[in-house]
């Protein structure tokens, strides 16, 4: 056993077994790899002006060439999860969930892309029948917050950022519901980034933010909780989320005919009419529309080249009547004007990358620890 995992046994009185540490990353996909619309997202206008077809965006984009972007900031969040060890409670046994999380931030000036910030934290995933005592959120953050300051002041090899416990109720794979619980600390992590950029003054008018990915943030049961929508809704004013996967057949019109077909048959420029989502599991409503960045014949698939956008509705205004419409046209340009230089021959979804997107990604990526080296460190 490592020197974290000792202390962790003398801490908490629990023998573990020694397991094959590995990063469980390559064993299968992303949680999260595509959306979770429910199946009739698309039959609600989400924009001022009723489009009944794709709408052509390329002069708009013309326009934009001539000005400064818009587009200033670019957003990713990125995790790497590892199995060491397993830890028996009762019957059962629980595996011991490492990551490395980080979220970061690039920034462009003068047609220049450099780095803004970074968080990297490094974090370990428990099962929640580890806490015997906890009854409620606040008893749990105060075991982990205890138990945290134990491991680190027992060792100097490491520095926990945060222990995160995952659900054991349900009969099913715990290895991946610690990853999911790694995955959530990532996205708080990228609001917390969110609302650090908007205190700052770096998000605003003249200055809009890309986050990679959704920006669907499942409905938090506390109301008081820092990071309750109601709390952060206004930081997303002047932040578009991309999705560079995505699954088309969740998408139905208003006669409940799938819109894979309408997505599929964008040509280079054009945009789907944006429609409204809202849903209980997320908080707020959200305009969503589908972009073509290239030509699906210089791709793989008929989907390659084509992005999901989201815009969460921010204003009463919004939320009754979606979007304006050229506000939708101009986030449209603005993601077709990023489609170059392309990653391709380095990423395998270069056909959907927005290079800046790439750019912070690979930038977070550099800061990780090898796999050899993290996961000795436990």
């Amino acid at each position: 056993m490592g020197q974290v995992i000792s202390i962790f046994e003398e801490k908490t009185g629990r023998r573990c077994f020694d397991a094959y540490r590995r990063c469980l990353d390559h064993e299968r996909a992303s949680l999260i790899e595509y959306d979770d619309f429910e199946r009739e997202f698309m039959k609600e206008q989400g924009e001022t002006v009723l489009y009944k077809g794709s709408r052509d965006i390329t002069s708009i984009a013309e326009q934009w060439q001539e000005r400064e972007p818009a587009i200033k900031l670019f957003l990713d969040g990125s995790r790497r999860t590892y199995k060491i060890a397993d830890i028996p409670i009762g019957t059962q046994v629980f595996p011991i969930i490492a990551g490395q999380v980080g979220v970061g931030v690039c920034k462009r000036e003068e047609r220049r892309l450099t780095a803004c910030d970074l968080t990297l934290h490094t974090v370990l995933a428990f099962p929640d029948k580890l806490d015997t005592e906890g009854k409620n959120p606040k008893q749990h953050r105060a075991f982990l917050t205890d138990l945290m300051k134990q491991l680190n002041a027992g060792q100097d090899r490491v520095r926990l950022d945060a222990l995160l416990l995952y659900p054991t109720q349900a009969n099913e794979n715990f290895e991946d519901k610690g990853v999911a619980r790694i995955q959530e600390h990532m996205i708080e992590q990228e609001k917390i980034m969110v609302q650090s950029l908007v205190q700052k003054n770096l998000i605003n008018d003249r200055a809009w933010l890309v986050k990679d990915g959704s920006l669907e943030y499942s409905r938090l049961a506390d109301k008081d909780h820092p990071f309750a929508f109601s709390r952060i809704r206004n930081n997303y004013k002047r932040v578009v989320g991309v999705s560079k996967a995505f699954n088309p057949e969740l998408a139905k019109l208003k006669n409940n005919r799938s819109a894979a077909g309408m997505i599929a048959n964008l040509k280079p420029f054009e945009r789907t009419p944006a429609a409204m989502y809202k849903t209980d599991r997320v908080e707020g409503k959200f305009a969503v529309w589908y972009v073509r960045l290239r030509n699906a014949r210089k791709s793989l698939g008929p989907f390659d080249g084509i992005v999901k956008v989201e815009k969460i509705l921010i204003s009463d205004s919004e939320q009754e009547y979606g979007l304006e419409s050229p506000e939708v046209d101009n986030i449209s340009a603005w993601l077709v004007n990023e489609r170059n230089p392309v990653c391709y021959g380095k990423d395998a979804r270069w056909a959907n990358h927005l290079y800046p997107v790439y750019l912070t990604e690979t930038f977070i990526k550099s800061k990780y620890r090898s796999t050899a080296h993290f996961i000795n460190l436990f």
